[in-house]
C-alpha cells in the first residue's frame, strides 16, 4: 500500500466510493444527512476548490490500484473568530478509510501524511472535526496525538418533554 497524491483522473472513482461509504456511516449516525451518491461527485468539486484557497492537497492510499482510503488536508486555515486573532492552522478536512482496509494502519499513514505535509507548509497546529459517535475515529486521533479543543452540543428543539 502506498500514500500518494490524488490524480484527478485515476482516482475520482475510488474517492467518489470512500465518500459514499463516509456519508452513509455518518447518516447512521445523523439521520438529516443526505444520501452519500447524491453528493459524493459534488464533495470532491468542493474539496478541490477548498484545496486551491487553502493550500490543501488530497492523499489515497492505495493498494494495487483499489483506494482504500483518502485525507484531504487545508495547509493554511485563517480562523474567522475575532476572538481567535489573526490564527492560522491546519486542518484535516477528511479521513477515511473503506471498512474492507481498515485494521492495517491505513489511517495512521494517511494522518502521517498530511501531519508531514501541514509542516512543510508552515502550519504549527493540525485541526481535525468527528462526529461525537464515531468512536473508532476518535480512538485513532487521540492515539495519534490530538486533544479534544472545543466540544460542541445540540439540542433538539422539535422533540417535547417526555417524548420518547
Amino acid at each position: 500500500m502506498i500514500v500518494r497524491e490524488y490524480d484527478r483522473d485515476a482516482d475520482f472513482e475510488g474517492v467518489r466510493a470512500c465518500l459514499i461509504e463516509l456519508q452513509e456511516f455518518e447518516r447512521r449516525i445523523d439521520r438529516r444527512k443526505p444520501a452519500g451518491d447524491e453528493i459524493a461527485s459534488a464533495c470532491i468539486s468542493e474539496a478541490l476548490s477548498r484545496c486551491a484557497e487553502c493550500h490543501g492537497r488530497i492523499f489515497v492510499a492505495d493498494q494495487k490500484g483499489e483506494i482504500a482510503g483518502y485525507a484531504m488536508v487545508l495547509a493554511k486555515v485563517r480562523s474567522g473568530a475575532l476572538d481567535d486573532g489573526d490564527l492560522e492552522y491546519a486542518y484535516l478536512a477528511d479521513l477515511v478509510v473503506r471498512a474492507a482496509y481498515r485494521g492495517r494502519g491505513i489511517g495512521r499513514e494517511l494522518i502521517a501524511k498530511a501531519e508531514t505535509y501541514a509542516r512543510d507548509e508552515g502550519a504549527k497546529w493540525l485541526r481535525v472535526c468527528v462526529l461525537a459517535e464515531n468512536e473508532g475515529a476518535r480512538r485513532l486521533y487521540n492515539t495519534s496525538g490530538f486533544s479534544e479543543l472545543y466540544v460542541d452540543f445540540e439540542k433538539d428543539l422539535t422533540a417535547r418533554a417526555g417524548d420518547a
